[in-house]
């Protein structure tokens, strides 16, 4: 199958997974729903990449569920919003968590494949 399908269909099941947790999240405060999106897409992405995927595999699951799947735009827009509000107490949690459970999930990504494969 070529690529750019493959990559569509992906992002659209990414898409809809990342919907789906995004219910998890308050209107204002930590957005919890959006910092499990990039930690577990993460983690995921560490997987696809570390056990490297076949080709139309990793279109598929790599650039197309997972980037559908991740939203560092939305933690931008969000941290932003944070800002314009002046809570900076939430704004430096909220990138701590997100940033750094991150890195925490590609490494745990990676110990997984190392270990298994």
């Amino acid at each position: 199958m070529e690529p750019f399908l493959l990559v569509g269909i992906g992002g659209a099941i990414g898409s809809i997974f990342r919907f789906e947790l995004a219910k998890l999240q308050p209107s204002r405060g930590l957005p919890v729903g959006t910092a499990l999106v990039n930690i577990l897409g993460s983690f995921l992405f560490a997987v696809v990449v570390f056990a490297a995927l076949p080709g139309d595999l990793y279109y598929l699951t790599g650039i197309g569920a997972l980037g559908g799947f991740t939203t560092f735009s939305t933690f931008c827009f969000e941290t932003f919003r944070m800002l314009e509000d002046h809570d900076y107490h939430t704004v430096i949690t909220n990138t701590l968590i997100n940033v750094a459970g991150s890195l925490a999930g590609v490494y745990a990504g990676y110990l997984l494949v190392v270990w298994f494969v």
